[in-house]
């Protein structure tokens, strides 16, 4: 059965005498044994389950129970599974025994969000390659991208590629680098964004700076500066959902394109060059402008460290292009140097 993460249903729990010591994600599975550990651990992750007198930040898969205590889980509703093959094409960028990495194009979900959807990587993924990670709602899926933003990713072939590389963002010794077109010039070359990140209480899709989220942080160094907008390059060191987006819309400087952290409408021509925008006119890029640029980790077979790096797509290529013409006041950096220590801005 799959998960539909827009239909919710709240659970309380009482941890018992005989699940004492017991970590949270196993003791979940036992109460919910047609729920994936996987699954149960991304509930976890995604503030989806509360523990009583504990912050977010200390709610992890690996929590040790005390008996009595109070769990209340907000748990997807189970569907009937509907995740086929679908001949996706797909831009691999490496692949071996046991990982594929993936360069994403943008409007391609990593997996469905409901029951009876498809077009996502998951679906490909299942058509491309004949062995993945056995997770029945998230085969072979070790991290996520949203939807709209373009970019690396890596895949797992087995259960022990995707426990080992699972870790490994768990433990933040991942290295990952995103580029993105912002509004507004920023006052720093370089610093970083140091605020908690937790699920917004009246919208579902989205998430905010909350003194009780879940730490969050995010180094930045800007690239190329315009009158009214940057290309940066990020590097969050955490990977809180929606984090990039929710951080810079939290300074002020959300994301070209960005439809649900920006009110604005997506980047015209017209824009760039300080004019009203004809009726009808065509956007430079029609979606969020943030891309993966790299992502760098140890290979779960070899221990090598490897590094893997996505080229700019065409759209945020073609923005990039229009506000050079408009005159920039910054040389650009090389997207994948090893960044300066920022100076730390919250």
């Amino acid at each position: 059965m799959e998960p539909n993460f827009k239909k919710l249903e709240t659970t309380s729990l009482t941890v018992p005498e005989s699940a004492e010591g017991q970590r949270l994600d196993r003791y979940l599975a036992s109460v919910w044994p047609d729920y994936s550990r996987t699954l149960l651990a991304n509930m976890i992750r995604d503030g989806l389950v509360e523990v009583a007198g504990l912050k977010p930040a200390k709610v992890k898969p690996s929590l040790k129970l005390e008996t009595g205590q109070a769990i209340t889980v907000e748990k997807p509703v189970l569907e009937e599974p509907s995740l086929e093959p679908e001949d996706i094409p797909l831009n691999v960028l490496y692949e071996d025994e046991s990982i594929i990495v993936i360069n994403k194009p943008a409007d391609l979900a990593v997996h469905p969000p409901t029951a009876g959807r498809g077009g996502t990587l998951a679906n490909a993924l299942l058509f491309h390659f004949d062995r993945l990670s056995p997770d029945p709602i998230r085969p072979g899926i070790v991290h996520r991208l949203d939807a709209d933003t373009s970019g690396v990713i890596v895949c797992a072939k087995d259960e022990s590629a995707h426990f080992k590389l699972a870790r490994q963002f768990e433990a933040r010794s991942v290295r990952k680098e995103y580029v993105a077109i912002i509004r507004g010039r920023m006052k720093e070359e370089r610093g970083s964004i140091d605020k908690p990140i937790a699920r917004h209480p009246d919208h579902y899709e989205m998430q905010r700076v909350h003194p009780d989220g879940k730490p969050a942080y995010t180094a930045f160094e800007v690239m190329e500066q315009w009158k009214r907008f940057c290309y940066v390059r990020l590097m969050p060191k955490s990977g809180r959902t929606h984090q990039l987006r929710v951080h810079l819309a939290a300074i002020n400087h959300p994301i070209v394109g960005d439809r649900l952290y920006s009110k604005r409408p997506p980047l015209t021509r017209s824009e760039v060059e300080g004019r009203v925008a004809p009726p009808g006119e065509e956007p430079l890029i029609a979606r969020q402008a943030l891309h993966a640029a790299l992502l760098e980790f140890d290979h779960p077979r070899t221990g090598e460290r490897v590094k893997f790096e996505a080229p700019l797509p065409e759209d945020i290529q073609r923005a990039l292009a229009a506000l050079r013409e408009s005159g920039k006041d910054h040389a650009p950096r090389a997207v994948g140097q090893e960044p300066e220590t920022p100076e730390i801005s919250s």
